[in-house]
């Protein structure tokens, strides 16, 4: 739309008439000549011969143009762009794509397609800016959006599918901040849209925001995976190796299943049904330490096909007992009734015991690393402060302790409670055998507890028949955890958590002046579920998902594999969860994202277009000062060309009548 910002100078357009008056009325003037013979001669007015025309068209239209253009510049012309259509003309579009690179788009070409699938929106949408978000249990990578579109493809283009789960929550909040505040945004997402990733708590998008959804990978497809594996001492030097695998797909399967090691090479096809989980069991010789592995060999998704795992004959955990001796040699009767629990073998048990006795003069700093569990038989009463710390050294370093009450227990417990070990606050003995009162008996153990487990049924019978005659009492200050209880609720067992460690502290001797317990079936599995409850059973099977491996080993490796060491093995492998082939439902996914509580866009960095700032109008009068310039230029050099013609045109002669 035209408008004027000084419109009284259009006044002046009305004198282009006056060139166009001068030329009609403007004609060339006779000279006269008078000669004597007809000086006499009376003058008569001669009849005009030709009709005024317009003459020299051209230089009128250069000077009508020249006046025009002076007037116009002056009136300074403005051209108004609609705003309607200008904001639609000038408005910022951005489109950023949101790409799933959590370890399950490895299957199915489901990277492939996700990347075809980016390259070809950006050739569709060449004149958007384009912004990138690759995720998976973090940002991968981010672009903001800008005009250089093809950055996005070739960021794309490097890439591949990490080895651990995804967080698109995350993800779709780190993209919509990317949006410019005034720009019509679109948010692509490009995803297998695994159940395990997004039946999530997910953010809002706002309702500004288009959102696009993308999947990839939308076969039924076909996954089997190796979910653990197990291995079993079954006596005579043999071992079962217990394989858990898993059909995450939702066909019958009938994989191929491997196991090889030195020397060993076996195979087994289990049938599974879609969804189901089942065991494979492999027996193989276990008389020598050798590394194994069980793969799936046909299976198309490599990254959960294979376990890397040891078979060795049953560890041995060396434990150290530090006597009181000479201060209460009545307390060694107890040791040697636990001694002979610990060192009881059968062939079905996965741990055996070296017990050594050792008098407690000779716990010292030296020792911490000589064995794994430590058992203090009425010895704490007699710690000096230095074996205190010893001891607290090798608790906080990963040790386990089990340390009984004496003739001393006053002593024993004070010294627990001013060392920090306990909290509890010391009562008093409940019993007295002289007397030979109703014994207590056991009334309580902890679901939490390894002791739940062992006892059940006809064994938790027989523990709870156990005669108790003398305990000492505590006043627990809430905190500490009671593996086994009395009747009446009074700690029998306490559990004591100390840096790595954990230190068990029994109310009562192991000794038949205090219970009859040693002379009970349900003995040997107490005190042995007791060593093992804080020994790491597992410490030869250490099992890692690929998150966890950059805090953990140095180095790095960012795909799963074994880190073997003598005797054991570091099991590193995708998270189960990226193994299901289950999909959400995009259509019904899709509504409940966007009546989530909204994402607040905030001011990004993100510069506008060229030619998006500015003011709306256009001044139109620079234009109309040119054409008056270049009017007088052509007009100047018309005259300059026309003047010499005009002097040798000879004049024309009036006649007298």
């Amino acid at each position: 739309m035209l408008t004027f910002a000084n419109s009284l100078f259009l006044i002046a357009l009305a004198g282009l008439t006056v060139p166009v008056i001068l030329h009609l009325i403007d004609r060339e003037l006779a000279v006269d000549l008078k000669f004597p013979s007809v000086r006499f001669i009376g003058k008569a007015r001669l009849p005009r011969r030709e009709k005024r025309r317009l003459r020299d068209l051209l230089l009128l239209l250069l000077r009508l143009a020249l006046f025009a253009s002076v007037v116009l510049a002056f009136a300074q012309p403005i051209w108004i762009t609609p705003q309607a259509s200008m904001a639609e003309e000038r408005q910022l579009r951005q489109t950023v794509y949101v790409v799933d690179a959590s370890s399950s788009m490895v299957g199915d070409n489901a990277w492939a397609e996700a990347v075809s699938a980016v390259g070809a929106e950006i050739s569709d949408r060449a004149d958007e800016q384009a912004g990138l978000i690759v995720f998976a249990d973090k940002i991968l990578v981010q672009v903001e959006p800008s005009n250089l579109a093809s950055a996005v493809g070739e960021v794309l283009s490097r890439l591949e599918p990490t080895y651990a789960a995804g967080s698109p929550a995350l993800a779709l909040e780190h993209a919509v901040r990317l949006f410019h505040p005034d720009a019509k945004s679109r948010l692509v997402v490009v995803s297998d849209f695994q159940e395990t990733d997004w039946q999530t708590d997910l953010p809002g998008i706002p309702r500004g925001v288009e959102l696009v959804l993308l999947p990839v990978s939308e076969s039924p497809g076909s996954n089997t995976g190796i979910v653990r594996v197990n291995v079993l001492p079954i006596g005579n030097n043999l071992a079962r190796v217990m394989v858990s695998v898993r059909n995450y797909g939702a066909r019958k399967a009938e994989p191929r299943l491997s196991l090889s090691g030195p020397g060993i090479a076996q195979e087994k096809y289990p049938v599974l049904e879609g969804g189901q989980l089942s065991t494979v069991s492999f027996e193989v010789d276990a008389s020598e330490s050798r590394p194994m592995r069980v793969s799936l060999p046909d299976d198309n998704y490599e990254r959960d096909n294979a376990w890397h795992f040891w078979v060795s004959p049953p560890p041995l955990i060396r434990v150290l007992a530090f006597l009181p001796h000479l201060d209460e040699p009545e307390a060694i009767q107890g040791f040697y009734f636990l001694q002979t629990a610990l060192e009881v073998e059968s062939e079905t048990d996965w741990i055996r015991f070296d017990v050594t006795a050792v008098d407690r003069g000779f716990f010292h700093e030296s020792m911490l690393e000589e064995a794994e569990v430590m058992v203090f038989p009425a010895t704490g009463a007699y710690f000096n402060d230095d074996q205190w710390e010893y001891l607290r050294s090798f608790l906080e370093q990963g040790g386990t302790a089990l340390m009984l009450p004496g003739a001393s227990f006053p002593k024993f417990f004070r010294n627990l409670q001013t060392r920090g070990f306990m909290q509890s606050r010391f009562i008093g003995l409940a019993g007295n055998t002289n007397e030979r009162l109703e014994p207590f008996h056991f009334g309580h153990i902890s679901p939490n507890s390894g002791l739940a487990d062992v006892f059940t049924r006809e064994a938790a019978k027989d523990l709870y028949l156990v005669n108790i005659y003398r305990y000492v009492r505590l006043h627990l200050n809430g905190e500490e955890t009671k593996l086994l209880a009395f009747e009446n609720g009074d700690a029998a067992l306490l559990a004591l958590p100390v840096g790595k460690g954990n230190l068990y502290v029994s109310t009562f001797a192991f000794d038949p002046s205090w219970t009859d317990l040693p002379l009970r079936n349900s003995f040997l599995p107490l005190v042995r579920e007791l060593v093992e409850e804080g020994f790491d059973l597992d410490r030869q099977r250490n099992r890692l998902y690929v998150e966890e491996v950059v805090q953990l080993l140095v180095g790095e490796m960012d795909r799963p594999g074994t880190l073997e060491v003598e005797g054991q093995f570091w099991e590193i492998n995708v998270n189960p969860s990226e193994s299901t082939l289950a999909r959400v439902d995009t259509r019904q996914w899709l509504p409940s994202v966007l009546t989530g509580e909204p994402i607040q866009v905030a001011q990004a960095s993100v510069p506008p277009p060229l030619g998006a700032t500015g003011g709306q109008d256009k001044p139109l009068w620079p234009w109309f000062l040119m054409i008056a310039l270049a009017a007088l230029f052509l007009e100047s050099l018309w005259v300059g060309l026309a003047d010499p013609v005009k002097s040798l045109r000879p004049g024309k002669v009036a006649k007298n009548g």
